[in-house]
């Protein structure tokens, strides 16, 4: 009698035992579970103004009172040539424009000697209008001169080379006493300002790129933070990449330095494994407070991972996931009890 009520006694608590073993998962935190998906393309640090300075007249090199890795101001003189045969010539033409200017007053005085006696009937009307034409042309000489003049100004201000801003001076390929000609290099100078970065991204990646919280070039294992300062308006066709240029935010990395331009989406991924489907939508069961939470994903791809926007210490249902059903009840095992049940 005894042995049969405790079989039906023994059975229901099996089942019993069997029903919470069923509805019991393990869960882990976004923050555990979650990864960032970095990209990245190639780029470089350029700088708009790393200028080489070239001879604009031709004459002898007489100094060069720089260095390679000087530090130069705007202004600065990098190179004089000799300049005596330009000096000789702006006198002469400044001699010139003086020597017109006193037969300008002449001109004058004689035409206004005309017009009186033109008035008095004294002169035809014809010495007068020589006048005028004699006055004209001299006005139209002294013109001329004064071109001279300023030519001859603009060749002896060329005769020294000065930095047209403040920067570094990377190369000196000039030589003391050498003969420069037109178009010789002198002196390079790469400029004080802070450089940028560009990068040939492909096409399809820009869309994460606009999306990405955190972006850096990383060279020799150094990163420097950066942000996107503009994306040209062209695609190369060849390579389907578009131009962009970044600003560096906090300490700039060297002109001429190549590395890769790294950017992190905003999202955090959740590994492909813990999705669950549910009328043909990908997502992921979450656990709150005991009570299951389907969060649908509709963007999601089967077998890639899962992009979410959830807070870091979000329940996400790692174990059991497949057996339960949005809103059921669960009990959740903690660490222990879940590696009792593996065992």
């Amino acid at each position: 009698m005894k042995s049969g009520v405790s079989i039906p006694i023994f059975l229901m608590s099996l089942l019993m035992a069997l029903s919470v073993q069923a509805t019991s998962v393990r869960t882990s935190t976004v923050a555990e579970l979650a990864f960032f998906v970095e990209q990245s393309a190639p780029a470089k640090v350029v700088n708009y103004d790393h200028s080489l300075l070239s001879a604009q007249i031709e004459g002898r090199v007489l100094e060069v009172p720089v260095r390679v890795g000087d530090q130069v101001a705007e202004g600065q003189t990098l190179v004089r040539l000799e300049c005596s045969d330009y000096e000789y010539i702006r006198t002469q033409a400044s001699s010139a424009v003086a020597a017109l200017d006193a037969r300008l007053q002449l001109a004058r005085q004689q035409l206004n000697r005309a017009e009186r006696l033109l008035k008095q009937r004294n002169a035809s009307q014809e010495l007068r209008d020589q006048r005028r034409a004699e006055l004209s042309a001299l006005q139209a000489e002294r013109r001329s001169a004064e071109a001279a003049v300023s030519n001859a100004k603009l060749k002896v201000s060329r005769c020294e080379i000065k930095a047209p801003f403040a920067g570094t001076v990377t190369e000196r390929p000039v030589m003391l006493g050498s003969l420069a000609s037109v178009g010789t290099p002198l002196v390079k100078v790469l400029s004080g300002t802070q450089p940028e970065v560009s990068s040939q991204v492909p096409a399809a990646m820009l869309a994460s790129l606009q999306q990405a919280s955190v972006l850096y070039l990383l060279s020799d294992k150094t990163s420097y933070p950066l942000e996107v300062r503009v994306q040209l308006p062209l695609v190369n066709s060849s390579t389907r990449t578009r131009e962009v240029r970044l600003n560096f935010t906090e300490r700039a990395a060297l002109t001429g330095t190549s590395g890769r331009l790294v950017w992190r989406s905003r999202g955090v991924q959740i590994p492909a494994q813990y999705a669950v489907k549910r009328n043909n939508v990908l997502g992921l069961m979450i656990w709150l407070q005991g009570v299951v939470q389907f969060l649908p994903l509709p963007d999601a791809l089967e077998g890639q991972a899962l992009q979410v926007d959830l807070p870091a210490d979000a329940q996400v249902i790692i174990e059991g996931q497949h057996g339960v059903q949005n809103g059921d009840r669960v009990e959740r095992l903690e660490q222990a009890d879940a590696a009792t049940t593996a065992e």
